[in-house]
């Protein structure tokens, strides 16, 4: 009842952000924050998660400055926990790795997601973002998954002036969530 009754909450929280976002009401507290210690944090509160599944759950970085961005911390929170959980669901034995980095060139920071999980196949990869998508494979590890957690994810990246890409090398290889 109760792993029901959160599966139900977070799904009614996911319509509502979808709705916020079409309508254009979705609100953001921009302020500067450092990313690193945010996904480090993020990464150490889903660790136990991990460790009851077998997974093994790293965080690296490469970061030679502060790390300080310009955003809404709440949101990039749940972006960065949205992905991880993802590789959560869609990874049976393995690893995680979330590992942040910079170009320095570019004046950017990423923060990659990747894990050796399930994978999908190269043609599921650009529509993994629209709504109520999944990749062919999710159901055979997943059957709970709506369809809306990347599409919020990305949506909320791009609207605090960022993105987020995935790569896989196809079905049983992993798969690579970058937010920019």
């Amino acid at each position: 009842i109760a792993e029901s009754s959160k599966f139900m909450a977070s799904s009614v929280e996911d319509y509502l952000n979808v709705s916020r976002i079409q309508a254009g009401n979705m609100k953001y507290e921009y302020s500067d924050f450092n990313i690193k210690d945010l996904a480090e944090r993020v990464a150490d509160d889903t660790r136990q998660q991990a460790m009851k599944k077998g997974l093994l759950l790293t965080f690296k970085s490469s970061l030679t400055k502060k790390g300080i961005v310009h955003a809404d911390i709440g949101k990039m929170r749940q972006v960065i926990d949205n992905l991880i959980n993802n590789s959560l669901k869609y990874t049976p034995k393995g690893s995680i790795t979330i590992f942040v980095r910079e170009d320095i060139k570019k004046k950017k920071i990423y923060i990659d997601i990747a894990d050796t999980g399930i994978g999908m196949p190269v043609s599921s990869v650009e529509n993994m973002f629209e709504k109520f998508e999944r990749a062919s494979n999710a159901n055979e590890v997943n059957v709970t998954g709506t369809g809306l957690g990347l599409y919020i994810a990305r949506k909320m990246a791009q609207e605090m002036g960022g993105d987020i890409s995935a790569h896989s090398e196809g079905q049983g290889k992993g798969s690579t969530f970058t937010i920019e």
